[in-house]
């Protein structure tokens, strides 16, 4: 773990306008490539009362036509320059991203200052893209992880904008009108609420230049809202769901801290120990040893304001569910009593620092990271330098804190989701209490994000 201490800050110029609007600038090479990032701090938290999921629904529509770049031009024009382009959008932000020749990249730019305040929204584009979004919102309510995870979300956050999912309620979707998107978008959409990532083969100055000549004289939209913040969960939270699936799956929950907190690094590490691998004691004991599941995997969803760690698993045909959730909590509640093993933190430390790394194989990988820990830690793109020594520096007395602070049964939503003959038998909640912790990236997991409509920024999302 030698390693483990390098600084992984790259050069970067930071571009500032009067108007609020920055500019990340890495130079880098062999290959004639760049990559463009334009993340807006706008995300399903920024919405009101009534137009749940406007922000996907926006995204969508940002790609329909500007003032300047008619109807198709913006996907035609980049697949004639042998482009590619594309966004997503999460609870705390959208981002839309191209991919382009180092010698025609800058037509991604023109792009951006286009639509950033000249979208046309266009009524009839909005009827008949609202049709697309609710297709592909009831493609997610047909996956059976779909449910459960927004369940044990609404759960954990029941005044927080985070209880509701990134792409909407359906009833609130059908009601949307095109003046209500057309409001939402006059309000969030300037550059005081986005930043730009250029990674690749550029020239600094000009690109810098090329910037300010774009988007300075373009104006600012309304500052960020605070959202209401969660109070105090008093008990654990339990629900069941009756689906028509012949499968029946948990999720555990538990509300924890914001990406770039120390504490959430120590989640990082007792998440792998708990649940990111076959080497994992969740694994080894519901998957090998007991064969109580087929599956488990452990997410952390660490945001801008308190994130949660979701625990995940189907369960084998005939399987008590009282069951599998005590061994859940008995394991939690060992890992927080003995710590984690040397060999198992080194392994572990390892696969963190190696996933970290390899966000830099490609600009856009590492335009990516540039933009998701500027927009979601509190020191922006500075981070970076201190990620992989804050892991080295975990204690294990620190690890075995975190776990108890946070993964505690009595701040934690757990949703059983049971065939409807079964629903009865899931009910009761077994008399160990313990305490559970998180990992990333695993199957279910990723399925029950995936569904929800939710487009990680540490992955490429795909537009629908």
């Amino acid at each position: 773990m030698d390693a483990m201490t390098t600084t992984m800050l790259p050069d970067v110029e930071v571009v500032e306008l009067d108007n609020g609007f920055k500019a990340l600038l890495v130079a880098r090479g062999p290959l004639p490539v760049v990559a463009s990032v334009l993340w807006y701090r706008v995300g399903s938290r920024d919405e009101r009362t009534g137009e749940t999921g406007v922000s996907h629904f926006l995204e969508h529509m940002m790609f329909k036509g500007t003032e300047a770049f008619a109807k198709g031009q913006i996907d035609l024009q980049t697949s004639k320059m042998g482009g590619s382009n594309n966004a997503f959008t999460d609870n705390d932000g959208t981002a839309y991203y191209f991919t382009l020749a180092a010698d025609r990249w800058e037509k991604a730019l023109e792009i951006e200052a286009s639509r950033m305040r000249d979208c046309l929204l266009d009524p009839q584009e909005f009827a008949s893209e609202k049709n697309v979004v609710l297709e592909e919102l009831a493609m997610g309510e047909d996956d059976p992880w779909r449910p459960l995870y927004q369940a044990t979300e609404s759960l954990l956050y029941q005044v927080h904008p985070y209880h509701h999912p990134v792409i909407g309620w359906r009833e609130d979707l059908e009601r949307l009108s095109a003046q209500q998107m057309r409001d939402y978008y006059r309000r969030n959409y300037g550059p005081n609420r986005a930043f730009l990532v250029v990674v690749g083969a550029i020239d600094r100055s000009r690109t810098a230049q090329r910037i300010r000549e774009l988007f300075g004289q373009l104006p600012r939209a309304t500052e960020r809202e605070a959202p209401i913040q969660e109070p105090t969960q008093l008990g654990e939270r339990r629900a069941t769901l009756r689906t028509p699936h012949s499968v029946t799956r948990l999720c555990i929950g538990f509300r924890t801290c914001r990406m770039g907190s120390r504490d959430d690094y120590a989640l990082d590490v007792l998440s792998h120990d708990l649940g990111n691998s076959k080497n994992s004691r969740l694994y080894r004991r519901l998957v090998r040893e007991h064969e109580l599941v087929t599956e488990v995997s452990v997410m952390n969803e660490t945001r801008q304001d308190p994130g949660s760690l979701l625990i995940l698993c189907e369960l084998r045909d005939g399987v008590s569910p009282a069951e599998v959730e005590r061994a859940i909590r008995e394991e939690i509640h060992r890992q927080q009593e003995e710590g984690i093993a040397k060999k198992d933190r080194e392994r572990i430390l390892a696969q963190i620092r190696a996933s970290f790394l390899f966000q830099d194989e490609s600009v856009l990988d590492l335009a990516m990271k540039l933009g998701r820990f500027e927009a979601g830690t509190p020191a922006g793109y500075r981070t970076l330098a201190d990620v992989l020594p804050t892991y080295e520096s975990l204690s294990q007395k620190e690890l075995r804190d975190v776990a108890q602070r946070y993964l505690d049964f009595d701040r934690a939503a757990v949703v059983w989701a049971v065939p409807g003959d079964k629903a009865a038998k899931a009910g009761g909640k077994p008399s160990n209490a313990g305490k559970p912790k998180k990992a990333k990236a695993a199957p279910p997991a990723e399925a029950a994000a995936a569904a929800a409509g939710k487009r990680k920024a540490k992955k490429k999302g795909k537009r629908a």
